[in-house]
């Protein structure tokens, strides 16, 4: 760890200004249709920002790939033309992000990179400023049994809870830059105590845990045979894509072309997508390689803890508890996990 600097609630604010003048920043603040729920979006004040939170509904992954973005608009006329919309052009600071979001952004990071690289993701990443925050867990959060409970990778700074304010780490030059012309305390070994403290007290709080290490439960899903819970969970299953959408290291998309009324003009726009859908498999054809709802159920677990782990050395779930709150059946991903791994233990008994 980075020893840092030490700065009061009063700094962070200035802090949080100082960034707000140098350009966007989108950081966590509440929604104000829900009271006390809360959402990553451009701050139009720094006074905005909240500090202190569990979860947002939806990731901050959204700073890099929205929701919903067009890719160019396009016109058949004399002559026909195509214009090209850029992703964000200006630099920009991602500001609040918890351990887990860090890990998903590190995990987009590379499965947006592999060949053939995607173009807009990188852009957004190589624009921004990431300033991590810690957190303490709820009844859904498990990121201890996936490894992320520190996770600082893919953040320039990083922010813990202590009596003097917060301790701040600075992990990358980005940071260090940023930080140059700013007067902070220096760090004393009673403030990384604190900090040593905070991370122990968030562990002892985490309830929700996989009842075996996650390298385990992957063989256990390469091992098969799981098809009786699959179908038992899919009972319950609505096929609305929640869990996908809210998830931080979900990324596949769809691409949609809308064209005006005379069809002589429109936009290309690509979306976030879910494989709980029930046409996400569906082919030219009619053919559907994932018709039956407990087949899409399986998939969304062999994707977060079997295929893509074999493809990059990690499971791409980070433990944050989205898609167990957004579920409107009460699945509940971890409650899911560990009745396979109970049902894989009877079964080969």
């Amino acid at each position: 760890m980075n020893e840092g600097h030490v700065i009061s609630e009063e700094e962070l604010d200035h802090l949080v200004e100082l960034f707000h003048r140098q350009g966007p920043v989108m950081g966590v603040k509440e929604r104000k249709d829900q009271p006390g729920h809360y959402l990553f979006d451009w701050l139009n004040t720094p006074e905005e920002f909240v500090a202190q939170y569990v979860t947002t509904t939806i990731p901050p992954k959204k700073a890099f790939f929205p929701p919903n973005e067009t890719l160019f608009t396009f016109d058949s006329g004399d002559p026909p033309k195509l214009t090209n919309q850029l992703p964000r052009q200006e630099n920009f600071v991602l500001m609040g992000v918890h351990p887990c979001d860090l890990a998903a952004i590190d995990a987009l990071d590379a499965a947006y990179t592999q060949p053939p690289g995607e173009v807009r993701w990188p852009s957004l990443r190589d624009r921004s400023l990431i300033v991590g925050m810690d957190c303490m867990p709820d009844e859904y959060c498990f990121c201890s049994s996936v490894e992320t409970l520190d996770a600082r990778t893919s953040c320039d700074m990083f922010l813990t809870r202590i009596g003097r304010g917060y301790l701040l780490e600075v992990h990358t030059q980005k940071g260090e830059r940023f930080l140059e012309d700013i007067t902070l305390s220096p760090v004393e070994e009673p403030d990384l105590e604190e900090a040593r403290k905070w991370r122990a007290k968030k562990a002892e709080a985490m309830t929700a845990a996989f009842d075996v290490p996650v390298e385990a439960f992957r063989e256990i899903l390469k091992r098969g045979g799981l098809t009786e819970v699959w179908r038992q969970v899919a009972e319950r299953c609505y096929s609305c894509g929640s869990c996908n959408t809210t998830c931080p290291t979900c990324f596949c998309f769809d691409i949609v072309d809308d064209f005006d009324a005379g069809l002589q003009s429109g936009v290309r726009r690509r979306t976030w997508d879910s494989c709980q859908l029930l046409d996400f498999a569906l082919v030219a054809g009619g053919h559907n390689f994932r018709e039956e709802r407990w087949q899409r159920v399986r998939h969304r677990w062999h994707r977060k803890f079997l295929y893509l782990y074999e493809q990059f050395g990690r499971p791409y779930c980070t433990g944050c508890g989205r898609c167990s709150r957004a579920c409107t059946a009460d699945i509940n991903i971890v409650d899911v996990t560990n009745r396979l791994v109970a049902f894989s233990k009877s079964s080969h008994e």
